[in-house]
């Protein structure tokens, strides 16, 4: 059975789906606005917005919405990606209405103290830093950047720490605040341990006050043909080289549905064959991985692995020869049922974690139309056939186009 979906007077979309026997709620509340929305000037700005959420509202200091949600026993984190920022807790289901609470203050009222602001720079490029060092995050900042050259894409989600960062300001921060922060803007999603009528009934007591015009987000798809690119980024401090390579793939709509299930299929496919060359064949990496990432207005594969220096010739080679051979249809049928296996039984495991399920619901919203996709995909997945998976191979991966990353050490 899909989510329950209703909308509330003031445009707020809301997701609740009951899953009996769970103990714990996952909320998460979705904006559709991130890095591609940004001024060049102040790229990094939605994150930093992201951070200062935390920080207080007209009515609770940073400490005391921190003190009050330990006393919850509630994880809570926030994250902000190309189109979309995420703010998710989860809670014991007794504990339901006042997580809610909290996070609607958070939402509506934050203040975005002058003083936190100024503080909350130095851990936000601290964390950049984190993310420039994690061949993860090489993908997803990076990668875009040596595929793309006009589209937005190609800005990092946190920024940069010499530049863009520097120049934010708390004004820059209000003003995405002010006009993104908006019900319409925004998708509410609970799952777990919670009846339906309590979650709508709760959505509408904490979050209906909620208000602010629209204003849709103006995105161009990426449109811009592929050409090969290598990205070389050289810094002091670190041991390993880590390195990426990316295909430019088209953006997920309507019509994408079956690309957008090929793909997460060979996505799965790779990462499994990069495990056995690389690191158990070859012992190149602890970490090597693949990821396919379907925005709204752009997408791409990619794989990724930190590697010493020494090797990096070799685990690129390898690297390269597993995208040869998607781009030639060379696919293993035994594998690519195995893998639609596995995608297929952790679609239901996943079924059973809360906060996994909120958080994807609202992503499948803000970027999907909704989550019932999401709900859909164990058994969509397990129709996707292997000439389909080849022909989209075939379309998007072109190894002489490859755009690669490469951050070493100095």
């Amino acid at each position: 059975m899909e989510a329950s979906h209703e909308i509330l007077d003031n445009g707020l979309s809301v997701y609740a789906k009951e899953f009996p026997g769970l103990e714990t709620v996952g909320i998460s509340l979705g904006v559709n606005t991130g890095s591609v929305d940004e001024k060049p000037r102040i790229n990094g700005s939605s994150h930093f917005l992201e951070h200062m959420l935390f920080k207080g509202t007209a009515s609770r200091t940073w400490k005391q919405i921190d003190d009050q949600l330990k006393e919850l026993g509630a994880y809570h984190n926030a994250f902000t990606d190309h189109e979309s920022t995420v703010y998710i807790i989860q809670v014991y289901k007794g504990y339901f209405q006042k997580a809610m609470e909290i996070l609607s203050d958070m939402i509506i009222n934050s203040t975005i103290p002058e003083k936190e602001f100024n503080l909350e720079r130095g851990p936000i490029i601290n964390e950049n830093l984190i993310h420039h060092d994690n061949p993860r995050y090489l993908i997803s900042d990076f990668i875009p950047k040596a595929l793309y050259r006009k589209n937005p894409a190609r800005m990092s989600v946190g920024g940069d720490n010499d530049t863009t960062i520097m120049n934010v300001r708390r004004n820059d921060l209000l003003g995405i605040y002010k006009r993104y922060y908006t019900p319409r803007n925004c998708v509410l999603a609970i799952y777990g341990g919670i009846k339906k009528e309590s979650a709508f009934s709760s959505a509408e007591k904490f979050f209906g006050a909620m208000s602010g015009k629209y204003h849709e987000p103006r995105r161009t798809p990426a449109r811009e043909a592929q050409r090969h690119k290598v990205l070389s980024i050289s810094r002091k401090g670190i041991k390993q080289t880590r390195v990426g390579v990316g295909f430019m793939c088209r953006e997920f709509n309507e019509r994408s549905v079956d690309e957008f299930l090929g793909l997460s299929v060979i996505e799965r496919y790779l990462d499994d064959k990069l495990f056995e060359e690389v690191r158990e064949k070859r012992g190149l990496s602890y970490d090597p991985m693949a990821s396919y990432n379907p925005y709204g207005s752009f997408g791409f594969i990619a794989a990724a692995a930190g590697v010493e220096p020494k090797n990096l010739g070799k685990a690129h080679e390898v690297m390269m020869e597993e995208f040869r051979k998607l781009q030639d249809g060379e696919i293993d049928k035994a594998e690519f049922e195995r893998t639609k296996k596995a995608l297929y039984v952790e679609g239901k495991i996943k079924k059973e974690g809360s906060l996994e399920m909120s958080v994807s619901m609202v992503t499948f919203a803000l970027m999907y139309g909704g989550p019932g996709l999401l709900e859909r995909m164990p058994e969509l997945i397990k129709g996707v056939g292997i000439d389909d998976a080849r022909k989209y191979c075939s379309k998007y991966i072109n190894i002489d186009k490859s755009g690669e990353v490469l951050l070493k050490p100095a």
